[in-house]
């Protein structure tokens, strides 16, 4: 009797225990976490390559793709890395995969249940520029570089790095207003560094009234660097200029002109820019200022003491008001003034001779 009772319990153990095996594989699948990603990227330099990784230098965005399976301006997500894991619902995407400004498509679609692995080879090389004055010198930092080939355009300051597309591309370089520009071929997967010279030097101007005499403190002097070469109208291009005495100016090296003009003074002395050097320029004015005092004056006229055949003089310089200065070269000059009709006074007319490096100072009496 107790061996059947024993066995009756043994056998309804054992239906349990089948039972249970039995829903165990529906329970592990009911409990088993839905795939957390179905879309996976990657990007080579060029093809057969190794993967890029994860590169943060890489973006990928994803766009709905339209019936024909053209790019929408629908994004459906995106993240840096060149290869990363996403989650899209179903359906057929473009991913646009941008290194720097190197930027490559790929159409993809999603299904349920699978993994879409798109990938993209950018088929491009890492390139540093070295910018340089001149051959072998020290590195410009303030140089601009743009690399242009086809539709696609970068551009770098100083030495720099940047993903440049396989092919020949073209660097463009800048100092102030000195180029330069190179061809150059790369291959996809390529690392190179690259000296790009511009050849260019910097020039110092100051300016002294007279040769060995008292120099030019004044900011309102101007300075111009003109071409070496007059076009066939006798004008010069310009090529920098300043404001002030001790200023620096860009330009690229060879022959030009400068140019100072301080009031109705203007002299012009040529002069060699050098590739990576520093340059400095001193230009005789020859001149010196005439200051003019008239009280009760409407206006004082600067002319020239000769007149033409008409009998009138050639007018210098002139303003309303009591009081006028002039910089000009040595000679002699008359000063006209002219009062107020409603005052009654006859103009004046006085002579003023200009010394250089000297301030000649002419009060007309009343």
């Amino acid at each position: 009797m107790g061996s059947m009772m024993k066995m009756t319990c043994f056998s309804a153990h054992v239906a349990r225990a089948a039972l249970v095996v039995a829903a165990l594989p529906s329970l592990l699948w009911a409990q088993a976490p839905a795939a957390q990603f179905n879309v996976v990227t990657d990007a080579v330099l060029v093809d057969g390559g190794p993967s890029l990784g994860n590169s943060d230098k890489v973006r990928w965005d994803f766009y709905k793709a339209d019936r024909a399976g053209a790019r929408t301006d629908e994004n459906a997500g995106g993240s840096y890395d060149a290869t990363f894991e996403a989650k899209l619902p179903a359906g057929k995407y473009v991913g646009v995969a941008a290194l720097g400004n190197v930027t490559r498509e790929t159409t993809f679609e999603v299904k349920d249940g699978s993994v879409a692995r798109p990938k993209v080879n950018f088929d491009a090389a890492e390139l540093t520029v070295v910018p340089k004055r001149s051959p072998g010198g020290d590195v410009e930092t303030q140089a601009k570089t743009e690399i242009t080939k086809g539709d696609f355009k970068d551009s770098v300051y100083g030495e720099n790095t940047v993903f440049v597309p396989a092919g020949e591309i073209v660097l463009t370089g800048s100092i102030g207003p000195a180029r330069a520009q190179e061809t150059l071929a790369v291959k996809a997967g390529e690392t190179i560094s690259h000296e790009l010279v511009i050849p260019s030097g910097v020039i110092v101007t100051k300016a002294v009234y007279a040769d060995g005499g008292k120099a030019v403190e004044t900011d309102d002097i101007r300075f111009e660097a003109l071409s070496a070469k007059a076009t066939l109208d006798g004008t010069r291009q310009t090529i920098n200029g300043t404001y002030g005495t001790g200023k620096m100016m860009e330009m690229p090296a060879g022959d030009f002109v400068m140019r100072a003009r301080l009031g109705k003074v203007t002299v012009e002395q040529p002069f060699t820019v050098t590739a990576g050097k520093r340059t400095e320029i001193t230009l005789n004015l020859d001149a010196g200022v005439l200051a003019i005092t008239a009280p009760g004056a409407e206006r004082i006229d600067i002319v020239e003491t000769t007149k033409d055949l008409q009998g009138t003089q050639k007018e210098i310089s002139g303003r309303y008001g009591t009081k006028h200065q002039e910089t000009l070269h040595p000679g002699d000059y008359s000063v006209k003034v002219s009062y107020d009709k409603k005052s009654g006074r006859d103009p004046k007319e006085i002579k003023a001779t200009v010394k250089a490096a000297e301030r000649t100072e002419t009060q007309v009496p009343e």
